[in-house]
């Protein structure tokens, strides 16, 4: 049998052996391993882990009485400033003692639990699209989340969502618009509040503004990570361009509310409406007030089949249709052909040039 083969290990290096100050040259030396200090050092990597905290930071918005909004007074003037610094410092607040009352967010939750057990087939044909502001949001099977988008202008004749109502749609319709009309003079107060200008007219405002009702997925089924779900809020919240959204958690004993200054949360204040500043005020108040994005997520110890819903205001008639961008129509844009066309032109003509140049001298 043959030995084992012998594992030996290289010789040291000459180098590594001499000491320095053993050198001719010591000045040569310190150079050399100064030049080798910086060409072996590792740069600072923005890690994702670093922009993306791996948990959302505690935090506590300010909660505001609504109740001073609405009263003429030196409480009005008061409670207007609250909203205002709150919107440039946080872009979030809470409004306690608003009016809405909780057995009518319970009733429109109720009324809307079973258009979620319509199969994904029937919800197909009343899906959400580009061309539709309203309907169901349709995303792929496993996800656990489910959207239900709704306008007022038309919603009580849809015929596409009435045929697959599994009960009256009509009932369903009256509760919805019952909340629609509440929550939208608040929006509207805030509002003017914030721009210190008188709200427009309610049909003007409902034309443009929207109420999304979501059923949220069981603790624990959603488990894509911060990362899917910040970028998921942030696709949405690109969709549904507005100046303010509300919110009601419907059951939710935490909510999420994302920045440029980070991943935050808290819990809510009882049967608050949470609100947070949209891109539009934002771009009118030239960055005074601040953007952010928010939602309710479920505790272990919250119901798991509670529906939260989000009021989507806006009265710029340029978002009704869709997300604003810019006029383009006078623009004329050059294809790459056309590109190629003239740098040719461009380089024929330096040549004739240069050989009528030479000629002449």
């Amino acid at each position: 049998m043959l030995p084992p083969p012998e594992f030996r290990a290289p010789p040291p290096s000459p180098v590594a052996g001499v000491h320095p100050h053993g050198l001719d040259s010591p000045d040569g030396d310190d150079e050399f391993a100064g030049f080798l200090s910086h060409s072996l050092r590792v740069p600072k990597l923005n890690l994702p882990h670093r922009i993306f905290p791996q948990e959302a930071t505690a935090w506590n918005p300010p909660a505001i009485d609504f109740r001073p909004l609405i009263s003429p007074g030196d409480a009005e003037s008061s409670a207007a400033d609250l909203v205002k610094s709150a919107a440039a410092a946080f872009g979030c607040f809470q409004l306690v003692n608003h009016g809405i009352s909780p057995g009518l967010v319970a009733a429109v939750g109720a009324a809307a639990s079973p258009a979620f057990g319509i199969p994904l087939e029937s919800r197909m044909k009343a899906a959400r699209s580009p061309e539709r502001r309203w309907g169901f949001e349709v995303e792929e099977e496993g996800e656990g989340e489910e959207f239900l988008w709704w306008c007022r202008n038309g919603m009580r004749d849809r015929r596409e969502l009435a045929a697959i109502w599994p009960r009256s749609y009509k009932d369903f319709s009256d509760q919805v618009e019952g909340l629609w009309c509440e929550i939208q003079k608040i929006a509207s107060r805030v509002e003017a509040v914030l721009l210190g200008k008188k709200a427009r007219n309610e049909e003007e405002a409902a034309d443009g503004s929207l109420l999304c009702l979501q059923k949220h997925a069981p603790n624990g089924s959603h488990n894509a990570g911060i990362k899917h779900e910040l970028l998921r809020m942030l696709v949405r919240s690109w969709s549904c361009s507005c100046d303010l959204s509300l919110h009601l958690p419907g059951g939710a004993s935490e909510f999420h509310i994302y920045s440029k200054r980070g991943w935050y949360r808290f819990c809510p204040e009882n049967a608050a409406i949470i609100v947070t500043v949209g891109d539009q005020i934002q771009a009118c108040s030239g960055g005074f007030y601040k953007h952010v994005i928010g939602k309710p997520v479920l505790k272990k110890e919250d119901p798991q089949d509670c529906i939260s819903m989000a009021f989507h205001h806006t009265t710029h008639q340029a978002i009704a249709h869709g997300i604003s961008r810019p006029d383009r129509q006078g623009e004329k844009t050059i294809s790459l052909a056309e590109q190629i066309m003239v740098a040719a032109c461009l380089a024929i003509a330096y040549h004739i040039i240069a050989f009528f140049f030479c000629r002449s001298i």
